[in-house]
């Protein structure tokens, strides 16, 4: 299954909802990075129109994501055609490696943590935000300024891809690292590093929004099944996915898998179907 989603900043709009830039890169995510393959222009501006959003909005998020080096563009006569950058498409792989370890928590956690240190900083504000952001969706917490903590040791290609992309200047330090007896406790170097009451919040959001619903066309399949990964990515902003040893027994977030895994699986062929669909149409134009 490709879950492919890019860590980047998930603006939201005024009324709450996701912008088109942040949409973008989760249709980029999921229908374009798995198979980097060329895409048309106007297959993404109907991919975005299914999920709300209008043309020039669609439009200029396409244009906005190419300048920012997501994007490299082919002109084919009057039309334009689309490929991730390498540094895209490494993001891309990243991204659904973290987003596979979210839905399959290391049940065999050996109770080491993986600290990051950073000294310097990214070359402006729109990249510092991209870094705390894709920080925040590796599933790092904050011990103090300039000292991160994940509990999964694999988010280091994660890192790695992060810092290149904002082009970091700085010493970077990672290092593997477990709590002594007569310190602080892993539980309580949880409660230090993260907000669970907020992450479990934002999972009985995430259920109110997809458990039981039924797409009624291809176009609302591919649209739900879309937006259901994009929530996805924006969970893990608040939520570390950590390993069951951390977590309460009752988790939200065991719930919002089983509902995630389900609906991904259900609403597969009918949002194919759309998305190909878009694809020809793109192509006879």
């Amino acid at each position: 299954m490709s879950n492919g989603v890019v860590v980047t900043a998930t603006r939201r709009r005024s009324d709450g909802g996701p912008s088109a830039r942040s949409l973008l890169i989760s249709v980029l995510g999921q229908w374009v990075g798995p198979s980097d393959t060329p895409v048309w222009n106007a297959t993404l501006v109907g991919a975005l129109d299914a999920l709300g959003i209008e043309e020039r909005a669609a439009r200029q998020a396409v244009n906005r994501t190419a300048a920012d080096g997501w994007l490299e563009g082919e002109s084919v006569g009057r039309y334009t055609k689309w490929r991730l950058t390498p540094s895209g498409r490494r993001l891309v792989k990243t991204s659904a490696q973290r987003l596979q370890r979210s839905f399959a928590p290391d049940s065999s956690w050996n109770g080491h943590f993986l600290l990051l240190a950073l000294t310097g900083t990214a070359p402006d504000r729109a990249s510092r935000d991209r870094l705390a952001t894709g920080l925040d969706f590796e599933g790092f917490g904050v011990l103090s300024s300039g000292l991160w903590i994940a509990a999964d040791l694999e988010a280091r290609a994660g890192v790695e891809a992060l810092l290149e992309s904002v082009e970091f200047a700085g010493q970077v330090l990672m290092f593997s690292a477990e709590t002594i007896d007569g310190a602080e406790t892993p539980a309580e170097v949880v409660a230090m590093a993260w907000d669970l009451e907020t992450a479990a919040a934002a999972h009985q959001a995430f259920l109110a929004e997809f458990d039981g619903v039924v797409p009624a066309d291809d176009r609302e399949a591919f649209a739900l099944r879309t937006r259901l990964a994009h929530e996805w990515r924006h969970l893990l902003s608040v939520d570390p996915a950590l390993p069951p040893q951390l977590l309460p027994a009752d988790w939200a977030g065991t719930r919002a898998r089983e509902v995630f895994h389900a609906c991904y699986a259900a609403w597969a062929e009918s949002a194919n179907l759309y998305y190909t669909t878009l694809s020809d149409e793109a192509v006879m134009s």
